[in-house]
């Protein structure tokens, strides 16, 4: 299995009124963590890698304060389908897991919108890193 560790640094902004990173705002992790994921693989063509999410999960496990320390976002593929695939997610903060989550992505055609089968590159990417 490919694991992609991504840092993402934590911004003052994004906490709630308790002073802990607001929930709503993991989501934009896991969401930077993906994309840059996709900037390693040398894919930012939306036509190649266009899509939506179609469900995301986020068990929370343990606040994240604020403090200058990056998060690392831990990524890896767990399924590809014909037009969706799964990619899973652990926000980890000082090395313990904050979060972990899933996110099911459907490839999509802007034009007709509607779903359409991942493209042959990047579905190569996918298998390439699927968990084994």
């Amino acid at each position: 299995m490919t694991v992609f560790d991504i840092e993402v640094a934590k911004r003052f902004k994004d906490l709630d009124p308790y002073d802990h990173v607001s929930n709503s705002v993991v989501i934009d992790y896991i969401m930077e963590a993906r994309v840059r994921v996709y900037r390693q693989w040398a894919l930012s063509d939306r036509s190649v890698i266009g899509q939506v999410v179609a469900r995301q999960e986020i068990d929370y496990r343990r606040p994240i304060e604020f403090d200058l320390e990056p998060l690392v976002v831990r990524s890896w593929v767990s399924h590809v389908g014909d037009s969706s695939f799964t990619m899973d997610f652990q926000v980890m903060d000082h090395g313990a897991v904050a979060a972990d989550a899933k996110s099911v992505m459907v490839c999509f055609d802007v034009q007709s919108r509607k779903s359409r089968s991942i493209p042959d590159e990047f579905r190569s990417k996918l298998l390439e890193h699927l968990e084994a």
